[in-house]
């Protein structure tokens, strides 16, 4: 956790990036405390960041990081040029080891967080560049949509298995599930039906000779508009080889609030780069559907996070229908 580095840790850390730490302080942002140091140095701000492993991986720490920086250092060598620049350490890797936790740097951006439509196309534009990309990446034996499509069949299943039990556990987990229970059943089958589709599996297939890099955690605070206009997408940790529409899926979901005027703009600009066949808009709409909030929600009814998933759901209910009627025309037009 970046709380426990002392000053002197941060200005050791530093000099292995070569530089010298004038004043920092830890930064928190809206899912964890203190996740990252700012730190003023000679050369300028940069934020200084300790790793953060994927428990959906099963590699180890150090590990996952040295194939997120080789990755990283793969978008740096095409000019991907919607994300910080990282600093090489002393040693010419894009991190360092300190104490068993890997840390990596880069330049600090300031700015205000999405905001206006043009702020969503470009966001947009830069998920389109990043899935386009062409690094020279091996082929795949398995393809990443159908992997993905996989793991949330499992969280599927879990929520119709502990529906009954869940909702003896908390009253206003019973609530929910008496009101919206069926629709999220109803969502999951929708998807599954829809990816078993011909057009769909055969798009499926061609992931294997065509794998793609994806960010796999665009939220509104890894989004950043700096000074000059320019979008940044932030925090690369779980970057890797996956699905594509899986995560355009997942971001439309994340950052746009339901709110179809940033949807729209955002898809436009998506296709402004990336332009998608009625299969690939049928299956983005079909993962977008999917109750992801319902299959945590029901599987840690006990947790905090829980009851305020919940509560987002039923807050948002009625713009979640209009997104989805939204997302149905786009997909059928």
């Amino acid at each position: 956790m970046a709380h426990l580095l002392s000053q002197k840790e941060i200005r050791s850390i530093s000099r292995r990036f070569r530089l010298q730490a004038l004043r920092s302080m830890p930064v928190s942002t809206l899912y964890q405390k203190n996740a990252v140091i700012q730190i003023q140095t000679n050369l300028g701000t940069f934020a200084l960041k300790p790793y953060k492993r994927n428990p959906h991986l099963r590699s180890g720490l150090a590990a996952q990081m040295k194939t997120a920086a080789k990755y990283v250092r793969l978008l740096m060598n095409n000019a991907y040029g919607f994300m910080p620049d990282w600093l090489p350490a002393d040693s010419g890797k894009l991190w360092i080891m300190r104490q068993g936790k890997p840390f990596y740097m880069t330049e600090w951006i300031h700015g205000p967080p999405l905001g206006a439509e043009q702020d969503y196309e470009q966001l947009g534009h830069a998920l389109a560049k990043l899935h386009t990309l062409r690094c020279g990446l091996p082929h795949s034996p398995q393809s990443a949509t159908l992997e993905q499509v996989r793991l949330w069949k499992v969280k599927d299943h879990l929520l119709r298995k502990n529906m009954v039990q869940a909702s003896s556990v908390s009253p206003t987990l019973r609530r929910a599930i008496k009101k919206y229970g069926a629709a999220w059943k109803r969502l999951s089958d929708e998807a599954w039906s829809e990816i078993r589709h011909p057009d769909i599996s055969r798009i499926c297939a061609q992931e294997k000779t065509n794998p793609a890099l994806i960010h796999g955690d665009i939220t509104p605070p890894n989004v950043i508009i700096a000074n000059d206009g320019r979008l940044h997408i932030i925090d690369w940790d779980f970057i890797r080889v996956g699905s594509t529409y899986a995560d355009t899926a997942k971001t439309i979901m994340n950052t746009t609030g339901f709110n179809t005027t940033f949807m729209e703009a955002f898809l436009r600009g998506y296709e402004g780069i990336r332009p998608l066949s009625p299969p690939e808009r049928r299956l983005i709409k079909a993962l977008y559907g999917l109750p992801r909030e319902a299959w945590y929600a029901v599987r840690f009814p006990r947790s905090k996070r829980s009851a305020e998933m919940l509560k987002t759901i039923d807050q948002t209910w009625t713009l979640r229908r209009q997104a989805m009627e939204y997302m149905s025309r786009w997909a059928n037009p």
